[in-house]
């Protein structure tokens, strides 16, 4: 019998995407300062791990919320923070690039 390979990067890749997701399920009923702090939350996990593609996506957020960024476009972000978080290694900068630059075609910036 063969043990599965145990990939600490892939369990904080979960860690996150399991916050990214139960942040988007409350942001309906959620007060913006609750919001944040999820965000900011996400994005020291990120740092402390070395998910730099996810940590850059989690600060942009923070700043489009307190800009007053739309509900629509925080999904948007969290959605990419989701994929982010799902890739399976650290991502080379130009990846990251790329990654952030879908972000502001789906935002239309």
């Amino acid at each position: 019998m063969m043990l599965s390979h145990h990939d600490p990067y892939q369990d904080i890749g979960r860690r996150i995407t399991g916050q990214i997701g139960a942040l988007a399920e409350a942001l309906p009923h959620c007060a913006l300062t609750q919001i944040v702090q999820g965000i900011d939350d996400i994005r020291c996990l990120a740092r402390d791990h070395g998910f730099a593609a996810v940590e850059t996506l989690a600060s942009r957020l923070e700043s489009a919320v307190a800009a007053g960024g739309h509900r629509a476009a925080i999904l948007t972000y969290l959605d990419a923070m989701s994929d982010a978080a799902g890739a399976p290694g650290p991502m080379p900068a130009a990846a990251q690039e790329a990654w952030l630059a879908s972000v502001a075609m789906r935002l239309g910036h």
